[in-house]
């Protein structure tokens, strides 16, 4: 399951790069950020489920 973190924090970083760029308005920047910021809630909820020995391996 670490790999997954991984990946998932590898994601929210490309995620983050791509509102750098050729857009002419903010609506991508607004959906990049959002789905970012929803990654990083999931990766965070699960991290203290996790700490708190809530949910298992």
């Amino acid at each position: 399951m670490k790999v997954a973190r991984i990946g998932g924090i590898v994601t929210i970083l490309v995620l983050l790069v791509m509102t750098i760029g050729n857009h002419e308005g903010n609506v991508e920047n607004v959906w990049l950020i959002g789905l970012a910021a929803l990654l990083a809630a999931t990766l965070v909820g699960d991290w203290l489920l996790r700490k708190n020995g809530l949910k298992s391996n």
